[in-house]
């Protein structure tokens, strides 16, 4: 089975066609791009994608976890990116500080963050800010996509 698998999605609000007959499949280490002019459904397809929003029809499959960012990226403006991305895994999962810390210096090495850590948000562009972000996400051996609307991701992250 494919990471993600997208079969004749469909979804109208009203008389207005959004999806029409969406198919694709994302195989595991793959990289998607969904591109299109403002109003062509982008944001609706990873709604649906994400049970977020309901599809009309079509079947939707993935084996995992999905991540979603959007514009506003949900940094904590008070936190370095380092206690942004470590700070939940060491205070809600009780997890090892050390252990968080090396996976977060990976996660930002993998991002083309590593110099960042130390940052706070407010000092990262607008695509630095999205991939601490990414990076922030859940992000374990299961994890299907990590899906952004509004600024192209640079590099790559599967």
């Amino acid at each position: 089975m494919s990471l993600l698998e997208v079969k004749n999605l469909k979804k109208s609000f009203g008389d207005n066609v959004v999806l029409k007959d969406i198919s694709f499949n994302v195989e595991k280490g793959e990289v998607l791009s969904i591109i299109g002019p403002s109003g062509s459904g982008k944001s609706t397809l990873l709604r649906c994608i994400t049970d977020l929003e309901t599809e009309d029809s079509g079947e939707i499959n993935f084996d995992g976890t999905f991540g979603l960012v959007f514009q506003n990226f949900n940094l904590f403006p008070h936190h370095s990116v380092m206690k942004n991305i470590a700070n939940a895994p060491i205070r809600v999962q009780k997890r090892d500080k050390g252990e968080v810390y090396a996976h977060a210096r990976d996660l930002l090495k993998k991002m083309g963050l590593e110099d960042k850590e130390d940052a706070y948000p407010s000092e990262l562009s607008g695509g630095q800010q999205q991939r601490a972000s990414i990076a922030n996400i859940p992000n374990d051996t299961n994890t299907v996509c990590k899906c952004c609307k509004g600024y192209p991701l640079q590099g790559h992250y599967a």
